[in-house]
């Protein structure tokens, strides 16, 4: 299940952009789970608010962090049964937009309104695009960000982490499998040396450095 950030400056279309793309891809089948990045906190239930316009375009769940709190929404089609088993088992999804996170290792689409200067942000950007100051994305940038996501998903592939505390394995599922897994790609992408390779391993050592 791959993972793209949307990322810009405020009021540069990040939502706007989320939208679109959801309606898109959930119109062609695709399920899509989003998160919010809310730093300033967020106000649960607001009709009119960023994760109300992206649930109502088609995604689920949509899930936003905020300083006071997490709050996630979610169609709930099924037994209750189902909707608890889901909850337990992470993240649903094809794909998983963010938006915000800009200094996460995951990939990027940045926005930018046109005669604005594109916002520094953490790499990997797979994609600029840019809109006028009170327009929509044009149909060819929202095709353009569903092009990426389906190249993300074709090159991810069934990426498989597994994580050992001092030689005793630790169960990864759901959510917590596609975190560890598509993180590991993001930070390993960039660097030299492991292209092609088919297994990576990443030790991290807790112990205090030796002092004798």
């Amino acid at each position: 299940m791959p993972i793209v950030a949307i990322v810009g400056d405020s009021d540069s279309g990040k939502t706007l952009l989320c939208e679109q793309v959801v309606a898109a891809l959930v119109a062609e089948g695709l399920r899509v789970g989003f998160i919010k990045h809310a730093p300033h906190g967020f106000e649960p239930g607001r009709p009119d608010s960023d994760s109300e316009r992206v649930l109502a375009a088609g995604a689920d769940p949509v899930v936003v962090l905020g300083r006071n709190g997490v709050l996630q929404l979610s169609v709930g089609s099924g037994e209750p049964v189902d909707q608890l088993s889901q909850l337990l088992t992470g993240l649903r999804g094809d794909v998983v937009l963010l938006e915000g996170f800009s200094r996460s290792p995951w990939p990027k689409v940045r926005v930018c309104v046109e005669g604005r200067q594109p916002r520094e942000v953490a790499g990997p950007v797979l994609l600029d695009v840019t809109r006028g100051a009170d327009d929509r994305f044009s149909d060819d940038v929202v095709r353009a960000v569903a092009k990426v996501l389906t190249e993300q998903r074709e090159a991810i592939g069934p990426d498989r982490a597994t994580m050992y505390a001092d030689d005793r394995e630790v169960p990864l599922r759901g959510f917590a499998q596609t975190v560890v897994a598509s993180t590991l790609r993001g930070l390993t992408a960039p660097l030299r040396g492991i292209e092609g390779a088919d297994h990576l391993v990443v030790e991290l050592d807790r112990r205090p450095p030796s002092t004798g």
